[in-house]
């Protein structure tokens, strides 16, 4: 027997787009910016997001808060704002290819910051 609930008691997700971003995340960012975005959209509990008022159980749900944390942390968007990959400037899903790193890091270290980047070393292979 298929039993789907009546379609008044299905609940749809809000899907993040990109106005609902801190505008920093929409241009190229240093670390300061976004670190700026992580503690701006700092939730303590279950309610709404301080910064854009994107309604939250837990600190991590708030869209602007992961993308920075993801960019700060070089990692993958999660699945459920990897739609915004070609919205947010350094946003990446899946992993990257040694020229695609390189490329990026380029690009990282010519933003202005507080400190000129140090020289990187060319990356070694390991296997």
């Amino acid at each position: 027997m298929n039993v789907r609930p009546s379609p008044e008691w299905v609940v749809h997700e809000r899907v993040a787009q990109p106005e609902d971003l801190d505008p920093l995340l929409l241009r190229p960012t240093g670390r300061t910016d976004r670190l700026q975005v992580v503690v701006e959209h700092y939730v303590v509990g279950a309610g709404r997001c301080p910064g854009c008022g994107w309604p939250v159980a837990r600190r991590e749900e708030c869209p602007s808060r992961q993308v920075a944390v993801c960019l700060l942390e070089n990692r993958p968007l999660p699945v459920r704002l990897a739609h915004l990959v070609d919205v947010v400037p350094g946003a990446r899903v899946g992993r990257d290819s040694a020229a695609d790193r390189e490329e990026r890091r380029q690009a990282e270290d010519a933003l202005p910051g507080l400190f000129e980047a140090p020289a990187r070393a060319p990356e070694r292979n390991t296997q």
